[in-house]
Parts: structure tokens; C-alpha cells; sequence
């Protein structure tokens, strides 16, 4: 908790889909990924056979391994990249759970880098499309 009384805290599948039919999901809804303030992969809680617990948990690892490496390398595609060049005075805006993104390193030189950001729940973003009639996930 920080001196404003705010102690924010949220879980939820990294990949949440719109549910499909049965056994199916649906169009991806939010993406929760950011290898830079994740909490540290916990493994599954312990057995009471507590001689096996370090097979298990390294068997967990392995696994939680491999599917992070697999997570990358489909995130490194170029395939998967939509690359924008920015000039001085271009905007972006980003649905924050809906696309990935990041940005390459670059060199400043006459202008400074000024980043602003705001965030809007989409609670009443999807209001907004809804009242104008627009189908929302």
C-alpha cells in the first residue's frame, strides 16, 4: 500500500478468450504479459509426500521453461510485428490488454523523447461502443 491508501492487485489467465463453444474459445479478449514486472513462477502447491516435492517442481519448471521459450520465439516473428516509425509529434494509442507492444531502442538527437501516458478503463470504453451500436468482445 503507498501513502495514497491505493494497493492495487489483479489475476487472471494471461490469455483470456471470449468463450467459445464448448471445449473452444473465441476471439482473444486481453493479453496479460510483461516479462519485466512479473511476479516469480510459484510451482503448484506441495504434495504431503514431501520426498517427491523437488521432482515435481522441477518437472514444473521444465515445463513452465518451455512454454515461456515458446511464448517468445512466437512473439519474436516478424510475422507478429506491426513496426511503426514515429516522427516528432506522431501519436500512438495502445489498448493496453488488447496488442502487445514495445519499442526498439533509438538514438535522440535534435528532439527530446516525451512519453505521456493515460489509462481509461474500458468499462466505459466498451459503454461508449455499445451505445454507438458496436458489438463489443
Amino acid at each position: 500500500m503507498d501513502d495514497e491508501g491505493w494497493h492495487l492487485e489483479a489475476t487472471g489467465p494471461i490469455i483470456e478468450t471470449v468463450p467459445g463453444g464448448k471445449n473452444e474459445w473465441g476471439p482473444v479478449k486481453s493479453i496479460r504479459h510483461n516479462d519485466l514486472d512479473r511476479l516469480p513462477d510459484l510451482p503448484p502447491y506441495p504434495t504431503l509426500d514431501t520426498a517427491n516435492n523437488d521432482i515435481h517442481n522441477d518437472s514444473f519448471y521444465h515445463k513452465l521453461r518451455e512454454a515461456h521459450d515458446a511464448w517468445d520465439d512466437i512473439l519474436r516473428r516478424d510475422s507478429m510485428r506491426l513496426v511503426i516509425d514515429l516522427q516528432p509529434g506522431d501519436c500512438v494509442l495502445v489498448a493496453n490488454q488488447r496488442c502487445l507492444h514495445a519499442r526498439y531502442a533509438f538514438e535522440t538527437s535534435t528532439f527530446p523523447r516525451v512519453v505521456m501516458g493515460c489509462y481509461v478503463g474500458m468499462d466505459e470504453v466498451s459503454s461508449k461502443w455499445r451505445k454507438a451500436g458496436l458489438h463489443v468482445l
